[in-house]
């Protein structure tokens, strides 16, 4: 469990070239002071991507993406910012300071990685068991499923014996307990006193976390036994909602494609990896897919195409995932696969290149509801028409990029027998009650459609908002970090609430404490401020979850006090924003960083330069107030005084007749 404060931060950032490190991963030509390449998070033509040696800092103009070293690989990699910072800590050579652990902390932290050892030692017993004499029916399964012994290392594939105590033998052969053993979901107690081997006489596929350590595991039956697939329980270090089956191996092509195929079966997952169709695939550990498992695998890919079963099962499990995913900003398609196969069936009956096409082939979520939803209504019907408008209205909301969003409307209304605008009045009020239930509803922040992906962080999302107050708010921001002396001007003639953007507000606030003026420090803090929000319940330091993580009651929140301030650098208190206000933010510093405000080049210009932008917040602030008096008048509701007070205090400061 390391200790992560600032001082380690800058410390691996000065010992790192960035242009070193990125270029491990994209191939860079050197263009004056800078270094240029196509961005490796999204797709362009011709070169926007910068690295700049003497910032050391990246930044895409295509996309907005940028940051410093850390920022990159936790990119690139789909890494948390400990996970970056141990990584690269490494290639530094820079030992992270271990942090004093609580006993509870320190019991938790053995007791997980005397699990771990235990789940080695099993997935090694049962790789072996595969092989030996007694595995001779798991392996006559394999060779039915086109699988060669050549392949079985790779995937990690295993037995496990039909006796009941196979396992447990062994391993208390090795010195471990029984109980350990059901700690770890490999054994069971029996009521008469003893144990058993909870895998028997099945398949078994080895379940890693992101680190690539085994954690589970997934067994499949091999004489009909009830269930078919059998996975570990939860335990301390596996938790199915947290986990993608053959993440591990599959993550390199994840990141070189963006693209995950999201299968049901372990085997359906290795059959797509191996048909050589250009795609990777994960399996979700049964149909039931969780929002941790969507916001774990949007940290590697920009799409995702689903391919589950035609069963009836099937299709409701598709249709959890489109709306997880398409609410998470993911690009979202789906692969419609023949009645009754899935796509291990359908690599070993039409081959590869039947596989590819149905892959290639995957409609856009938007689409394939709408077919749905025509199977469901009867459109002859006026009451018909109205029940599937309404059905699709919701997933027209999600298509964040207009142009799109107005093609799929004339399209679906003619489709539907509507006027147009009928169905704009419904994707309208589907916008608004989104907008309502989640500031954030509609896709993750940046981008501009439902594809965006979520590791690019792209633009400052400015809906609704003029652009001259983002030009406004940028100028504060870039005069406050670069010319700190006025930093005291700006802050004396703001309110919190004159900031609009949640990015920009939480830079400025930053910038103004002590030492954080620096770009590097002020990353290294916003990256802190990232960590603290995810609210892991472990990450790679080290950090073991706690009590409360656990499910049960702790004493006080001390311990998650302790996890918060390993990670936060400095002494001021920052309340924790939103992590994708953080990411926002970290993009918006590196755009600044390219392009900072120049300077005036006559005597008084700056102060009329922030004049004028401080003028900007505050007539916007004006507004937001007039339309918030004439909203509760409207509604009969008694307006606040203090709102009252507060427009008057405005319209003051911006005749002159109050300081402001």
């Amino acid at each position: 469990m390391y200790r992560l404060d600032e001082r380690i931060v800058d410390e691996i950032r000065q010992r790192l070239d960035i242009v070193e490190v990125i270029g491990e991963y994209v191939p860079l030509r050197r263009a004056g002071r800078e270094y240029v390449a196509l961005c490796p998070f999204h797709q362009e033509r011709t070169p926007s991507f910068t690295v700049s040696p003497a910032k050391q800092m990246f930044y895409c103009f295509g996309c907005q993406v940028g940051g410093d070293v850390f920022t990159f690989v936790m990119k690139k990699e789909g890494w948390t910012f400990p996970e970056a910072v141990a990584e690269l800590a490494r290639r530094a050579g820079v030992p992270l300071p271990e942090r004093p652990l609580s006993p509870t902390q320190r019991r938790l932290r053995d007791r997980q990685e005397q699990l771990l050892r235990v789940l080695r030692l099993a997935d090694a017993f049962f790789r072996q068991a595969l092989r030996s004499p007694g595995g001779e029916a798991a392996r006559r399964h394999l060779e039915e499923r086109g699988l060669p012994p050549a392949l079985w290392d790779r995937y990690g594939l295993g037995y496990a014996p039909a006796g009941w105590d196979g396992l447990v033998r062994a391993l208390q052969e090795r010195g471990v307990p029984p109980a350990l053993l059901v700690e770890a979901g490999l054994a069971q107690a029996r009521p008469g006193g003893g144990y058993y081997d909870r895998f028997r006489h099945r398949l078994m596929f080895p379940i890693s976390d992101p680190r690539g350590r085994v954690v589970g595991f997934g067994g499949r039956s091999l004489d009909g036994q009830e269930p078919k697939y059998l996975n570990s329980p939860e335990t301390p270090v596996f938790n199915k909602r947290r986990l993608w089956y053959g993440l591990d191996w599959a993550r390199p092509r994840l990141r070189e494609t963006g693209t995950a195929v999201v299968v049901e079966g372990y085997l359906d997952a290795i059959a797509v990896d191996r048909a050589g169709v250009g795609y990777a695939a994960v399996a979700s550990l049964g149909t039931s897919l969780s929002a941790e498992q969507v916001e774990l695998l949007a940290r590697y890919v920009e799409q995702v195409i689903i391919a589950y079963d035609a069963d009836a099962a099937g299709q409701r499990a598709t249709l959890r995932g489109l709306e997880l995913f398409a609410d998470a900003g993911v690009d979202v398609r789906v692969a419609q696969l023949p009645p009754g196969r899935d796509p291990d069936e359908v690599v070993r009956r039409e081959g590869p290149d039947a596989l590819r096409r149905l892959l290639d082939a995957a409609v856009p979520v938007v689409e394939y509801r709408f077919r749905q939803i025509m199977a469901e209504f009867d459109t002859a019907t006026p009451r018909g028409r109205a029940e599937a408008a309404s059905a699709l209205a919701p997933w027209l909301a999600r298509v964040r990029h207009p142009v799109e969003r107005a093609e799929y409307v004339r399209r679906y209304a003619v489709a539907l027998g509507l006027e147009e605008g009928v169905l704009w009045q419904e994707v309208r009020r589907s916008v608004r009650i989104r907008r309502r239930a989640s500031p954030w509803a509609g896709g993750r922040t940046g981008g501009n459609n439902v594809q965006a992906g979520r590791h690019t962080n792209r633009r400052v999302p400015a809906e609704g908002i003029p652009a001259g107050v983002v030009r406004a708010e940028r100028g504060l921001l870039s005069v406050s970090l670069f010319h700190p002396e006025w930093r005291e001007f700006v802050a004396s003639r703001l309110e919190p609430g004159d900031w609009v953007t949640p990015a920009h507000r939480l830079l400025f606030e930053l910038a103004g404490q002590a030492q954080a003026s620096d770009p590097g420090r002020l990353l290294s803090r916003l990256h802190a401020l990232a960590a603290a929000a995810r609210e892991r319940p472990a990450d790679a330091a080290g950090v073991a979850p706690t009590a409360r993580e656990e499910g049960k009651p702790d004493a006080g929140d001390e311990s998650r006090k302790d996890r918060v301030a390993a990670v936060t650098p400095g002494d001021a208190p920052v309340p924790p924003p939103d992590r994708r206000v953080v990411e926002q933010a970290i993009a918006v510093l590196a755009s600044l960083m390219q392009r900072p405000a120049p300077g005036p080049d006559e005597p008084g210009g700056m102060e009329r330069i922030l004049e004028d932008y401080i003028k900007t917040l505050k007539r916007h602030s004006l507004w937001r107030i007039q339309r918030r008096i004439a909203q509760l008048e409207a509604s009969g509701q008694a307006v606040p005084v203090e709102l009252v007070a507060r427009f008057q205090l405005l319209s003051a400061q911006l005749k002159g007749r109050a300081g402001g």
